[in-house]
């Protein structure tokens, strides 16, 4: 009689997924600059899809369309990011070196991709500090001409 227990599970890809995060892990505390997050991004939604697919996604911390969530590179989140992968966008980046410890637990993060490029300025790039005021768009000199004469109507009248 066969015994089905004694058998291996066939579990190649998630296996072989897990021991590159693995690799990933170690040769990120060789190298400073390299990648120790996975920036996933929800680009496809979950609805009609078994309820294990949403449950995984909640786990990730990802609730809405365009979400995007850092999670450290570590085999858990591997595997679980390769349960979603046809509904998630992954990019490796890293924290901007900054004063806290725990890049995950602070709103001001700077994220770095493995260029160098910033892909999240943090919550501080959205508005202007307190009892400022945006006067001005460095990006486009037309639209920052326009807002410059705008500002001295108003301060003319």
């Amino acid at each position: 009689m066969l015994n089905i227990s004694a058998l291996p599970r066939v579990t190649f890809m998630r296996k072989a997924a897990m021991a590159g995060a693995t690799r990933a892990l170690s040769t990120s505390t060789q190298n400073s600059n390299a990648s120790t997050h996975f920036r996933v991004t929800l680009r496809r939604s979950a609805i009609g899809l078994p309820k294990h697919t949403g449950r995984v996604l909640e786990g990730l911390g990802l609730h809405k369309r365009l979400q995007s969530v850092y999670q450290p590179q570590n085999p858990a989140v591997a595997g679980a990011v390769l349960a979603v992968k046809e509904l998630v966008h992954v990019e490796n980046v890293r924290p901007l070196q900054s004063d806290t410890p725990d890049p995950t637990a602070s709103n001001q993060t700077i994220w770095v991709n493995e260029a160098g490029e910033v892909v999240d300025a943090g919550k501080i790039a959205w508005k202007a500090p307190k009892g400022f005021k945006i006067i001005g768009n460095l990006l486009q000199e037309e639209r920052d001409m326009q807002l410059k004469r705008d500002l001295l109507d108003q301060n003319a009248i």
